[in-house]
């Protein structure tokens, strides 16, 4: 079953889009400078890890690769930092625009592995 939130459980900067919907399945690995992490949900728009990358702050520039966890398809992302929640232990990444690649493979992974 697909899964949908909407996340509005914190207060928002200004460059981040929380109206768009979020979603939790299928789970993505998102790998990071050699670090590994799932994402709580995310959208179009950007993505919400698990875990906190090691020597990252707001606004900085990030790229990676994500795809679905447990799938050997992968997509190289760039974004930025937008929150980091120490106390959530959460990070959240703008993803840019401009990557063709990510607006057509998301929706993709949610019809295929979202209701594993």
């Amino acid at each position: 079953m697909l899964h949908i939130d909407i996340e509005d459980q914190v207060v928002p900067s200004a460059s981040e889009r929380r109206g768009a919907f979020r979603v939790s399945s299928p789970v993505l690995s998102v790998e990071i400078g050699g670090q590994k992490y799932a994402t709580e949900n995310w959208s179009l728009n950007g993505l919400l890890l698990n875990g906190i990358p090691t020597n990252t702050v707001q606004d900085q520039p990030v790229n990676g690769i994500f795809g679905p966890l447990g799938s050997a398809e992968m997509c190289r992302f760039d974004g930025y930092i937008v929150r980091l929640d120490r106390d959530n232990m959460t990070t959240a990444i703008e993803l840019d625009e401009k990557s063709a690649d990510v607006a057509a493979l998301l929706p993709l992974w949610v019809l295929k592995y979202g209701g594993r």
